[in-house]
């Protein structure tokens, strides 16, 4: 284990936006910065020195990395989230899934979601860039073309084309924005994304961008789907990989798609960082895993997120995006 601490001066900038912009911390608010071994702290410092700025009351806990993504974190851990008003989670893997940050945020704990965070995106555009208010209105246009429609189909130039329905399913969206109990978003991601009805999705996926799990792909990774279920991972080095991760959890249920999802921050770009990559306009991604936290019906002990750059998206026969161009 190598523990890593960078300066944490140019940091602070975009630690400052998070924490007042985006998490809207207020004087003698409770904040809990959850980092683990697998982070460069610089990260978790910095952001605990803005919380510090305007007056909260700050505590930051550095766990081991966990082993998958959606592993729980250690019992201290979330007590600890309980007694939070706002959670800065900093992490290697996801947590959105977890029981702890479930019950967190049912507590009225706001939650902000950083993946994979890096020191990187918090001087980068995707962050310090982005006028998130201004953002709500394209997010907003998005949500209510996807909550319309039964079908959606996507497909790539790498080869990417699925379909899958959408009937009787809301979506939900990271808005980098916390602004009231109990809400979540990933930051500085801004996506709308829903979960398919389960065994309605059917095709090929292939996946050229990033997989949560491992970061950026080196040669792509093609998913074959049937009836929701993916039935071959075929590729190189990181289908492999892949591979590997889903057959140790030794549940059927991983291999559920349990999502799709829309990049829409104009100033994001693909580092190999799921929580900025996934945000990117001009990507989508589709998930394996678990879905329920957003409208699914499926449960399980990971959830990987894995994302294919320049899709053209259709619902209900009508192209909404193409590439970096949206059609609303």
């Amino acid at each position: 284990m190598s523990i890593v601490m960078s300066d944490i001066t140019p940091l602070l900038k975009g630690a400052r936006k998070i924490v007042i912009e985006c998490a809207r911390v207020t004087p003698g608010e409770k904040v809990l910065v959850v980092t683990d071994s697998g982070r460069d702290l610089a990260v978790a410092y910095a952001l605990m020195e803005a919380a510090m700025e305007v007056g909260s009351e700050v505590a930051a806990i550095t766990m081991r990395e966990r082993t998958a993504p959606g592993e729980e974190p250690p019992p201290h851990v979330s007590r600890a989230m309980l007694e939070s008003d706002v959670i800065l989670q900093a992490t290697s893997t996801v947590m959105a899934f977890t029981q702890a940050k479930k019950d967190a945020c049912k507590k009225g704990a706001r939650f902000a979601a950083m993946t994979g965070m890096i020191p990187e995106i918090l001087t980068s555009p995707a962050l310090t860039d982005t006028d998130f208010g201004k953002e709500q209105e394209t997010i907003k246009k998005m949500s209510g073309l996807v909550n319309a429609a039964k079908k959606a189909k996507v497909t790539t130039p790498g080869g990417t084309d699925l379909v899958m329905s959408l009937e009787g399913r809301t979506s939900d969206a990271c808005t980098s924005i916390l602004d009231a109990p109990g809400c979540a978003s990933g930051l500085p991601d801004l996506e709308v994304y829903i979960a398919p009805v389960e065994n309605s999705v059917n095709g090929t996926a292939v996946i050229d961008a990033t997989i949560s799990s491992s970061g950026l792909v080196t040669s792509p990774v093609t998913l074959t789907i049937k009836d929701g279920i993916v039935q071959k991972i075929e590729g190189g080095k990181d289908a492999e990989v892949l591979r590997t991760l889903l057959e140790n959890q030794r549940n059927p249920h991983v291999y559920q798609v349990a999502e799709l999802g829309i990049g829409l921050n104009p100033n994001a770009c693909l580092r190999g960082a799921i929580i900025e990559d996934e945000g990117v306009l001009g990507t989508a991604h589709v998930a394996v895993g678990d879905n329920t936290v957003f409208g699914g019906t499926n449960r399980a002990p990971i959830h990987i997120d894995m994302v294919m750059k320049d899709p053209t998206l259709e619902l209900d026969g009508t192209v909404v995006l193409k590439g970096r161009k949206l059609f609303f």
